[in-house]
């Protein structure tokens, strides 16, 4: 048995950057820590006049990440300098000032950036990153997860990863997906299906069987290449919603070469997240090496699992009564709703405005949820599921239903009210938000006297009679 504890092993795809810009890198580790009063002056500090435009992309880049931190909001890129911490945003916005002044064409892409076997089957426009257009060619940048990273103490730490310093487009895909297709730089783009329902594996390997990242069976064979020498092979596997550590067990791996595979089989009915981490040795000294890790990461659902009712909740705790209200809806549980809204004057969940189209969006649902809720304003929160929001009020009963209210829908969206939009509009019901979508949005308000930002919030919602 291995404890849960790996290095991750990335294939260094990048360019040649690390291996020819040793002076750039060693003139940006002479700058010193200042105050700036602009943009300018510090770039005047990174940029020297004899660069090329590929060593002054480099620099800057190699600047952010060394100095800026993962914090919290900056909003301007000065103050993103001079703070030295910022979010996805920031790194980003700081970035494009600066290659603007250094007259280099940059772009500015949101889109989803998947981090854990836990965003596998969701899709949310939650990161920011950057192209460059030099020498006529796409570069692609994302310095915030170039700089470090998050740790499980929510700590910030700085570890350079060269991978985010223009990788390949192909590698890219496995974890970055834009909002607008363009940014994948690919000549046969990935569909948004295709990326939210994709296994997370290591850019080690290549050739994967394994296509879709929720697998409804519970007895399969695995296959793929690597050029990683790997000897052995664990399983590590959590509830759907369990974290923690938790102990590997040791699985046949089978080798030909260069190609691997491996039999998997579930004995326990249920809904897990599956780690499958493959080991390799990598020398410390002429003496002693080291076991490290490359993975393939999916959800498992065996054949004769269902959900089954929440038992342990507290109605004071909006934490626990999440999976609660998704099991209410998937199921039409009246009575449980009763259960948890005992002064409740509703008497049948046909009642509630958008019940039909929460049920449907849920259809497929296995008990996965994100485990968050937003407070709003008022003192009341909500569960974001598919494009609605389940509302709760804080009562001297604790938390109980209020309403379903639809979700402000706008590029990057993605879901089963996008889906309806999409029919109302009677356009193909792809359940994405693109640009597409956008622009008949935009079209429509303008048609109907309203502001043509292609956002569809209340008013517009109350003209489409949804």
């Amino acid at each position: 048995m291995k404890n849960i504890f790996f290095v991750l092993i990335l294939l260094t795809s990048f360019n040649s950057h690390t291996q020819n810009f040793n002076n750039i890198y060693a003139d940006v580790m002479k700058i010193q820590q200042n105050s700036y009063a602009d943009v300018k002056e510090l770039y005047n500090e990174i940029v020297k006049p004899t660069y090329k435009d590929e060593e002054k992309v480099y620099a800057i880049a190699k600047y952010i990440t060394e100095n800026i931190s993962y914090g919290k909001r900056a909003k301007f890129p000065l103050n993103t300098i001079n703070s030295r911490e910022g979010v996805c945003q920031d790194y980003s916005e700081l970035f494009i000032a600066l290659c603007d002044i250094a007259e280099i064409k940059n772009y500015y892409v949101s889109g989803d950036g998947r981090t854990s076997v836990s965003d596998i089957g969701f899709y949310n426009s939650n990161h920011s990153w950057n192209v460059v257009e030099i020498n006529n060619e796409f570069q692609i940048f994302d310095l915030t997860w170039a700089a470090g990273y998050v740790d499980g103490n929510n700590v910030f730490v700085k570890s350079f990863n060269p991978f985010y310093f223009n990788p390949s487009p192909s590698l890219f895909i496995l974890n970055h997906f834009p909002d607008e297709e363009k940014w994948q730089l690919l000549n046969n783009p990935v569909t948004k299906n295709q990326y939210i329902n994709q296994p997370t594996y290591d850019q080690s390997i290549y050739n994967l069987s394994l296509k879709t990242g929720i697998v409804r069976d519970n007895n399969f064979q695995i296959s793929f290449s690597s050029d990683s020498e790997f000897h052995s092979a664990s399983i590590y596997k959590w509830g759907l919603n369990e974290y923690g550590s938790v102990s590997g067990i040791d699985i046949p791996l089978i080798k030909s070469g260069n190609n691997y595979k491996l039999n998997i089989t579930e004995s326990i009915n249920g809904a897990y997240r599956y780690q499958i981490s493959l080991w390799s040795y990598i020398k410390k000294t002429e003496f002693s090496s080291e076991s490290v890790s490359s993975s393939i990461k999916f959800k498992l659902i065996t054949p004769e699992f269902r959900v089954d009712k929440p038992t342990n909740y507290n109605k004071r705790d909006p934490y626990s009564l999440i999976e609660s209200y998704f099991y209410i809806f998937h199921n039409s549980d009246f009575s449980f709703f009763k259960e948890l809204n005992q002064k409740s004057k509703i008497n049948s969940l046909k009642q509630i405005t958008y019940y039909s189209s929460l049920k449907n969006s849920l259809s497929d649902w296995f008990g996965d949820y994100r485990n968050y809720y937003v407070k709003l304003r008022n003192g009341d929160i909500y569960y974001p599921i598919e494009n609605f929001q389940i509302i709760l009020t804080n009562s001297d009963d604790g938390y109980v239903f209020k309403e379903i209210k639809r979700e402000t829908l706008k590029i990057g969206k993605s879901g089963y009210g996008v889906k309806e939009l999409q029919i109302k509009l009677g356009i193909n019901p792809t359940g994405f938000f693109d640009k597409k979508l956008e622009t008949i949005i935009q079209s429509f308000q303008k048609n109907n006297n309203l502001k043509p930002d292609g956002i569809v919030g209340k008013i517009t919602y109350n003209i489409l009679g949804m």
